[in-house]
């Protein structure tokens, strides 16, 4: 659910224990020291994504989450714990890699590593789920989607607990960091998750439902 502030501002959105809301600037220390984790840079961040190298060059983002949110629009929300909203736990961020008519969320994750190990992931992917395709005051899409390398098997997990159902592997697609590979860039295999909105979840299948023609007919 989300909800209002004072001023009618769209201000966050609550559930499993936790709240997504827009970034302040008291959260830029962590979000730095999550682009900063080696893990995250190892299967989290793609090459062509520029890595910020000072807390400073993150300021712009905060009023960008604010706006998106405010718009309904693609764009990047903290996630935090109910009972101290202000603590940083991690980064969820939503986008549209195909166009917006589509209603497709591409969506991702992230977690500071000292928030790791209690479910957080897992959880917020729900919440943001929820959000993104079931809730009144959404962006109202109806299926979200995320890949991950074939090698992290936790954000397998993640997915899977979030209601994701395993689609597919898309082969040498997700180009990630790796000192050891020639310029420092390895290609990742993914694992294709997708989640639909109910009405499409108790529509069942969605295949021909006439009868079975030949392949190349169309009469």
């Amino acid at each position: 659910m989300d909800t209002k502030d004072a001023a009618g501002r769209r201000h966050l959105v609550t559930g499993e224990g936790l709240v997504l809301r827009p970034a302040h600037h008291d959260d830029l220390t962590r979000w730095f020291e999550l682009y900063e984790d080696p893990d995250e840079q190892r299967y989290g961040t793609p090459t062509f994504v520029v890595l910020p190298t000072s807390v400073q060059q993150l300021e712009a983002r905060v009023e960008e989450s604010r706006l998106h949110f405010d718009d309904l629009v693609p764009g990047r929300l903290v996630v935090a714990d109910e009972a101290a909203p202000g603590h940083l736990l991690g980064v969820l961020d939503w986008r549209q890699d195909v166009p917006p008519p589509f209603r497709v969320a591409d969506v991702g994750y992230g977690v500071h590593p000292d928030s790791r190990g209690r479910g957080v992931a897992t959880r917020a992917l729900r919440l943001l789920t929820r959000w993104l395709l079931e809730d009144e005051g959404g962006p109202h899409q109806v299926r979200a989607q995320l890949d991950h390398s074939v090698e992290n098997p936790a954000s397998c997990k993640v997915a899977t607990g979030a209601g994701y159902a395993r689609e597919g592997v898309r082969r040498a697609f997700l180009p990630l960091r790796d000192p050891a590979a020639p310029g420092g860039e390895r290609r990742h295999d993914v694992c294709l998750h997708g989640r639909l909105s109910p009405e499409l979840e108790q529509a069942g299948p969605t295949g021909p439902t006439g009868p079975t023609r030949a392949p190349g007919t169309f009469t």
